[in-house]
């Protein structure tokens, strides 16, 4: 049975099932998370591998993968000192690799109780309620209207459009020319 899914009807099962929160959230399908298997998601494996994950790329983010983790290991003994409360280490692991990423992509860092970085956190939570919720219309598309009634459409839409926003602050500061110039590219450069 593994031979018949793996070798047999691999382009049937290497995909994921299309949903209308994935397909608005990425542009129609145009990232490489979210994409369906098809040539268009071969091409963006391409380019991902010769220009983002290979190995020179992942050596040059080294020193940011320690650096963060090594703020980590400070803010970890610093809480542990001052206060006999639990840590939650769930919410610190996410604010790890949150800061990782906007480090390697956008090459910034955001504090954790910075405005930008809260106000990231807490869309990305919304997004994240909203890629898992449930939508009548991915399982009968004939229902598609209750996805209205429920205000799962209105809250799509909502978060399309603040992620939207997002998105394009980063664009726009990222071709402002007057931003100094960095001397380490980042994943938005290429």
């Amino acid at each position: 049975m593994a031979k018949e899914i793996m070798k047999t009807h691999d382009l049937q099962f290497c995909s994921r099932p299309s949903k209308l929160s994935q397909k608005k959230l990425s542009y129609n399908f145009s990232d490489l998370a979210l994409t369906p298997y098809n040539d268009y998601w071969r091409e963006m494996r391409k380019i991902c591998v010769v220009h983002l994950f290979n190995s020179v790329r992942v050596q040059q983010f080294r020193p940011i993968r320690e650096d963060e983790i090594s703020r980590l290991i400070e803010k970890l003994s610093k809480s542990s000192v001052d206060s006999d409360q639990p840590v939650n280490l769930s919410e610190m692991m996410i604010s790890l690799t949150t800061s990782i990423i906007y480090r390697v992509a956008l090459g910034k860092r955001y504090d954790d109780e910075g405005v930008e970085s809260s106000r990231f956190h807490a869309l990305l939570k919304e997004i994240q309620t909203v890629l898992g919720g449930f939508f009548f219309s991915d399982y009968f598309p004939y229902l598609g209207w209750a996805d209205k009634l429920t205000g799962m459409i209105h809250l799509l839409k909502r978060n399309f459009k603040e992620f939207d926003t997002f998105y394009q602050e980063v664009i726009d500061e990222h071709l402002d020319p007057k931003r100094p110039k960095r001397k380490q590219e980042h994943i938005i450069d290429v």
